[in-house]
């Protein structure tokens, strides 16, 4: 059975999640058709809402960041939901080996123990179920249908239901945030973007790495083509979409599209990207792809 159709077969069966009720401490999990029991494995220390924590599971070692505990915008197309919409956002990136990558390994939590299983198919952006190797980076959103006391924290497990990491904090009142873009090409390896070209997307770490663009794609409607282009015209480059890559890149334009930047590495120095600037010609230029420098920031060559 394909990846697509176990993957539809989730949504289909898990719909909008489950809701557990421990404040009895025994751990009962309630779901539509009876209860069952189920270990829960408490943590020590947790983080609040907003940080990184690095996870280890069984050698595998990932950084992964909970942030925007806040009202969600139901998706137009999405399922039903009984109470209150609320999501997170979370960003997954493999430091070490492989891992799999899935909603339903975040549940929230109320103060009382009541615990929330994510919302599948209810908003758009959903975080996607696949396996993440060393180096890539993964992000979405994994909702919540709060049909009970608040959220106070979020919990994240293994595929075998073993508790990892925990955050802590309460939803941030205010507007349903906007919806995640839709992938300009349909279903991608991540949330935001794969094309569906013969060379996939990439989400790259941001280690300090230095790259050259090559070229920037912003125009609705023509980014396959586009990027495609580029792709056979400079063999062995890359592509991104900035708004699912390193905050050091301009994350949209003025009208707020998407951008799409063709690319190669170039190196770790500064002499290193502007050698491969140079090689590159034309246009070009050089960006570091990290967290801390400002997306206007050009590397000078």
């Amino acid at each position: 059975m394909s990846a697509t159709v176990l993957a539809f077969l989730a949504v289909a069966v898990t719909g909008c999640g489950h809701v557990v009720d421990e404040s009895d401490g025994g751990g009962r999990v309630g779901t539509a058709t009876g209860r069952q029991t189920a270990a829960v494995a408490p943590l020590e220390d947790a983080a609040p809402v907003g940080a990184t924590q690095i996870v280890d599971d069984g050698g595998v070692r990932t950084r992964v960041t909970v942030e925007g505990l806040s009202p969600a915008q139901p998706s137009v197309y999405g399922f039903p939901v009984a109470g209150d919409l609320q999501q997170i956002t979370v960003t997954v990136e493999v430091v070490d080996g492989a891992t799999s990558v899935n909603p339903l390994y975040f549940t929230a939590r109320a103060s009382d123990g009541t615990a929330y299983g994510a919302a599948l198919g209810t908003v758009d952006g959903q975080l996607l179920a696949e396996t993440v190797s060393a180096g890539d980076r993964i992000k979405g959103v994994v909702a919540f249908d709060v049909t009970g006391p608040p959220i106070t924290s979020i919990r994240y497990s293994s595929a075998l239901g073993e508790e990892l990491a925990r955050w802590v904090g309460q939803s941030v009142p205010g507007e349903p945030a906007a919806p995640v873009p839709r992938s300009a090409g349909g279903q991608g390896r991540t949330t935001r973007g794969d094309l569906d070209l013969a060379t996939p997307m990439t989400v790259p770490s941001c280690d300090g790495t230095g790259i050259v663009v090559l070229y920037s794609a912003t125009a609705p409607g023509s980014y396959e083509q586009e990027v495609s282009d580029q792709l056979a015209r400079n063999p062995g480059a890359q592509y991104l979409r900035t708004d699912n890559s390193c905050s050091s890149l301009r994350q949209a334009t003025a009208e707020g599209n998407a951008i799409y930047a063709v690319y190669r590495v170039a190196g770790r120095t500064e002499s290193e990207v502007c050698t491969a600037v140079g090689a590159a010609g034309g246009g070009a230029y050089g960006k570091w792809l990290d967290e801390t420098t400002d997306p206007s920031y050009i590397i000078p060559c």
